[in-house]
């Protein structure tokens, strides 16, 4: 488990993260725009600039040397970055995409998961 959280991992996730934030932004404003509500264009864009902040944020942690942040803060703001990814901007996505609204309820999971690495974050510098 420790392999997991090494830097170039993370590195490596944030990358992947980027990347994959980029085709679905490409594939849904090139190629379904046309097919949605207003509303629908609007939960886009708030999971599309969700996603791609944590994943920039998961970037800029990973790159981050010790003297600034914990390696234990660093791996637990990452995680909770990646769950708020995967809950939050994943199942808009569902919804968006695929009309998938059954797995909705975790939404609030990832909003509250984003919620906690930030705090975390934050009460990582008040303990230096």
């Amino acid at each position: 488990m420790r392999f997991f959280f090494m830097s170039k991992n993370w590195i490596r996730i944030a990358a992947i993260s980027v990347l994959l934030c980029i085709f679905i932004g490409i594939y849904i404003s090139h190629g379904m725009a046309q097919q949605f509500t207003v509303p629908d264009l609007h939960r886009y864009w708030t999971a599309v600039i969700y996603h791609l902040l944590h994943s920039t944020t998961i970037l800029i942690l990973a790159f981050s040397s010790d003297s600034l942040i914990q390696t234990i803060y660093r791996n637990i703001v990452s995680l909770c970055f990646l769950l708020g990814i995967l809950f939050f901007c994943g199942t808009l996505y569902l919804l968006i995409i695929f009309e998938l609204s059954s797995f909705s309820f975790l939404t609030p999971v990832g909003g509250f998961a984003f919620i906690f690495g930030w705090i975390t974050l934050f009460f990582s510098f008040l303990k230096r």
